[in-house]
């Protein structure tokens, strides 16, 4: 790989990584879960960015957050956010962006493209979130699904058509550096 082009990656990762803080801001308290804007951004990053360059960007936010710097939902840092309640949905940003920019690697952005790669990614990392309460809150399946995915379900179809307005619109306007069919 050209050493350039991997500085880009991480440059952008990084840019990305920031606008997935700013967006973790953005938080509405809704029980042990809350909604927030951080699957807005990472609907955006698996979105616009290469199935590699996405996963730094997740990457890059989560190793802030470990080492303590308050970029989680909340404000929250570290251990207590990796492993506690949330973690099923911080690790699933992950697949979010993997299965997502995957999919999109070889495709027009188009709108329906965009949702059609989008709504996957946003119910696995819903599901692994959810499947992680069972762990963390000691729910059961059930009490977890109730918890942990239905209540997310509208605002993650709602995210997922800003995300298509919202690609659609940089794409008009910004020439990402890195072409799609690279990693």
């Amino acid at each position: 790989m050209n050493p350039n082009h991997s500085l880009l990656s991480w440059i952008l990762a990084s840019q990305f990584a920031a606008i997935l803080v700013v967006c973790s801001k953005l938080t509405i308290p809704l029980g042990p879960i809350p909604l927030t804007g951080q699957t807005l951004a990472v609907g955006i990053i698996a979105s616009l960015l290469t199935v590699r360059t996405a996963q730094k960007a997740i990457f890059l936010y989560l190793l802030l957050g470990l080492i303590g710097l308050p970029v989680f939902a909340g404000s929250a840092t570290s251990l207590a956010a990796l492993f506690g309640p949330t973690a099923g949905y911080l690790w699933g940003f992950f697949l979010y962006v993997t299965l997502t920019s995957w999919w999109l690697r070889s495709r027009r952005k188009t709108t329906i493209n965009l949702l059609v790669a989008n709504l996957p990614g946003a119910l696995i990392q819903l599901v692994l979130g959810s499947l992680w309460l069972t762990v963390s809150n000691q729910l059961n399946l059930t009490a977890a699904l109730l918890t942990g995915l239905f209540p997310f379900l509208i605002p993650a179809v709602i995210k997922i058509i800003m995300v298509a307005a919202i690609v659609q619109l940089v794409q008009q306007r910004v020439s990402l550096p890195l072409g799609r069919g690279t990693n």
